[in-house]
């Protein structure tokens, strides 16, 4: 079949800037020039960076080696906060929820990781080495699994980073402090970032919002296996797949860790195709009960007709999100067939359309009802810690589960405990609105003052463990 040109597809052309989602809106960062949204912005970056970090694809020498220098750490900052921008920008609408404190308890996670998760690191680094790491990312690349784009994201870029913003506009920490495990932890998780990836690059931004994450030969099993949507099979397919999105909305209290993007996968013709995983069901989280008969991940394949929407740019970013232009790519959908994955380490399996409604749209809802009633009932600051531990315990979880070290870290370094620093600080988010209204401001911004670089000459040996 022969392919169209559509406007789309010019995208992956390497002379072709993209298109701006944001319009005339510029990311500004000190006495940088404006940065754009997009294509532009990725391209932009790698002229204003000073290492060769971001200048093309990595290979695996150079993720392996010990640290990052201060010029490297410090191009991560720029580049981390850019994306950071892009990305939030697109979802300006997501945590205003009036039923859960996000921005609360998204602070109080950004703090305990900071202050927890570099042992963690640095004890898996000696275990396993960077290797090690790129092997662990590379264990993802199925369907349905959490050890994913989104959640290797948080490792190797947003948390770190967002952590150490938070506390310097608290004026907890300064600039250069804590570098060998700030060092430490980017070097770990740009490790898992890129083993996943496979394509040589950190973030999905970097190689044009592409992210084909998925080993041979499951892109075209999943694409032989769908089929047309036309009528019920349509709304069933709609109807399920935005069940389950508002369930694992739920079920990650707010956030978007129970659901992850891949694509575009091109037709012959010049249709995408994206394998969207969603995760009703996480058994680590007490509430998970709600959901206890549905599957670990459902798996929504589908195709979009690029001509019927008149595609004229994908994205599907690095926090594991598909963006189009025009907004609205649910009225192309041609195609599509649902997978199940019943337990987190189970092979993936395909369920018809008709079946998968008659199994679990109804499971859905009540689960939905009755997490919502939970939440409803639930003190604010039980959905806060709740909310934190999706963020903290959450996106490292997969990890250690597929490493085999999640019994032994709950047990030897009390995995699930706050720092006592980062608890003296849910107190100071309480006060005058801070959470809700310095925060965003201040932090979500991504601001030199908030994402400030490292000064020149620092000692990467700083160190919280042995302060001088």
């Amino acid at each position: 079949m022969e392919r169209v040109l559509s406007e789309y597809l010019k995208r992956y052309e390497e002379s072709d800037d993209g298109i701006r989602f944001l319009g005339g809106a510029e990311f500004a960062y000190g006495d940088l020039p404006g940065i754009p949204d997009g294509i532009a912005g990725d391209k932009a970056l790698r002229n204003l960076t000073k290492t060769d970090y971001f200048k093309g694809p990595l290979p695996e020498s150079k993720i392996v080696e010990a640290n990052f220098s201060v010029d490297e750490l410090n191009d991560i900052i720029l580049y981390a906060a850019w994306d950071l921008w892009d990305q939030l920008s697109l979802r300006a609408s997501e945590g205003s929820s009036g039923l859960i404190p996000r921005q609360e308890y998204e602070a109080l996670a950004f703090a305990n990781s900071f202050y927890r998760w570099p042992e963690f690191f640095m004890d898996l680094t000696s275990r396993i080495g960077l290797d090690g790491a790129v092997k662990l990312g590379q264990a993802g690349r199925v369907p349905g699994s959490k050890v994913n784009m989104l959640h290797s994201w948080n490792m190797g870029s947003s948390i770190a980073t967002l952590g150490r913003a938070l506390l310097l506009i608290m004026d907890q920490i300064k600039r250069d402090d804590y570098l060998q495990e700030f060092n430490a932890w980017l070097k770990f998780g740009q490790a898992l970032m890129w083993g996943f990836r496979g394509d040589g690059y950190i973030w999905a931004s970097q190689n044009r919002y592409v992210t084909r994450a998925l080993d041979d030969p499951w892109p075209e099993q999943l694409r032989t296996s769908m089929k047309d949507l036309e009528g019920s099979d349509l709304a069933d397919f709609k109807a399920l797949m935005a069940g389950a999105e508002l369930l694992s909305f739920y079920m990650h209290m707010d956030n978007r860790l129970g659901m992850e993007d891949q694509g575009p996968w091109i037709s012959e013709r010049g249709d995408p195709m994206i394998v969207r995983s969603i995760f009703p069901r996480e058994d680590i989280y007490p509430w998970s009960m709600f959901a206890e008969n549905l599957p670990y991940s459902m798996i929504f394949v589908f195709e979009l007709d690029n001509e019927k929407i008149h595609l004229e740019e994908l994205r599907v970013i690095s926090i594991g999100t598909l963006m189009t232009r025009p907004r609205n790519y649910l009225e192309g959908m041609a195609k599509g067939s649902i997978w199940v994955r019943d337990e987190w380490d189970s092979e993936p399996r395909q369920v018809p359309i008709d079946e998968a409604m008659t199994l679990y749209n109804d499971a859905i809802i009540e689960a939905s009802f009755n997490l919502q009633e939970w939440m409803v009932k639930s003190p604010r600051r039980m959905l806060i810690e709740a909310g934190s531990y999706t963020y903290y315990v959450g996106m490292i979880y997969p990890f250690l589960r597929e490493a085999g070290l999640y019994d032994e870290y709950c047990e030897r370094f009390d995995f699930w405990e706050f720092d006592q620093r980062a608890s003296n600080i849910y107190y100071e988010l309480q006060r005058n609105q801070f959470a809700r209204v310095v925060v965003p401001q201040k932090l979500f911004s991504a601001t030199i003052e908030s994402f400030a670089p490292i000064p020149e000459g620092s000692g990467l040996w700083r160190s919280k463990y042995f302060q001088t």
